[in-house]
C-alpha cells in the first residue's frame, strides 16, 4: 500500500539549474568554436575588450565567455594625442633635426596584454603610474585577430571635481 506512494516520492524531478548551466556551457563552446569563421563574433569580443560593446547588456551577456589568449592586445599610453591630433601641438623646433621618426612622440609606454587591454588604466597599476599628475593622458588599444582588428582611443582627463574621466576619443571629435 505504500509503494506507490514511495516510488513517486523517489522519481526525479527536473534540475532545472544543471539545465541552465549545460546550456550556458554549449552557447559558449559554440560561440568559440565559431569565432574563427565569424567575424561578427571576433568584432564582438573585440568591442568587449575595447568597452565599446553597444549596452552594457551586451558586455554581460558575453562576461562567461573566456577571453581568448590568441588575439593581440597592444596599448600605447600617452602624453601627447595621436599623430593626427598633435597639429599645432607640438613646435617642430622642440623636435631632434637627427630624429626623422617623430612615431615615438609623445609615447609613455607601450605594452601587448593577452586580453582586457583597456585594463591599464581601468584596473592595476596603470592607474598610479600614469595618473599622478593632472595632465591629460590618451590611451590607443590596438587588437588583431585572424585580419580583423579594431583600434580605439581614450581620452583622460580630470573633471573640476578632481576625478579622472575616460572617454573614447572618437565620440569627442567633430
Amino acid at each position: 500500500m505504500n509503494a506507490p506512494a514511495t516510488s513517486s516520492l523517489n522519481r526525479a524531478k527536473p534540475d532545472w539549474g544543471y539545465r541552465i548551466l549545460l546550456t550556458v556551457a554549449a552557447i559558449v563552446a559554440a560561440w568559440l568554436l565559431l569565432m574563427p569563421i565569424c567575424p561578427p563574433i571576433v568584432q564582438s569580443t573585440m568591442q568587449r575588450f575595447h568597452l565599446r560593446t553597444p549596452s552594457f547588456a551586451w558586455w554581460a551577456i558575453q562576461t562567461p565567455i573566456p577571453a581568448m589568449y590568441n588575439f593581440k592586445n597592444t596599448t600605447e599610453v600617452r602624453d601627447l594625442p595621436p599623430e593626427g591630433e598633435l597639429a599645432g601641438l607640438v613646435d617642430p623646433l622642440w623636435l631632434s633635426p637627427l630624429e626623422e621618426d617623430t612615431s615615438g612622440l609623445g609615447v609613455l609606454a607601450t605594452r601587448t596584454i593577452n586580453h582586457y587591454p583597456v585594463r591599464e588604466f581601468t584596473f592595476a597599476n596603470g592607474r598610479v603610474r600614469y595618473l599622478q599628475e593632472d595632465d591629460p593622458r590618451w590611451l590607443v588599444v590596438e587588437s588583431h585577430y585572424r585580419g580583423e582588428s579594431m583600434q580605439s582611443t581614450y581620452e583622460l582627463t580630470r573633471d573640476d571635481a578632481g576625478v579622472w574621466q575616460m572617454v573614447l576619443a572618437e565620440e569627442t571629435s567633430p
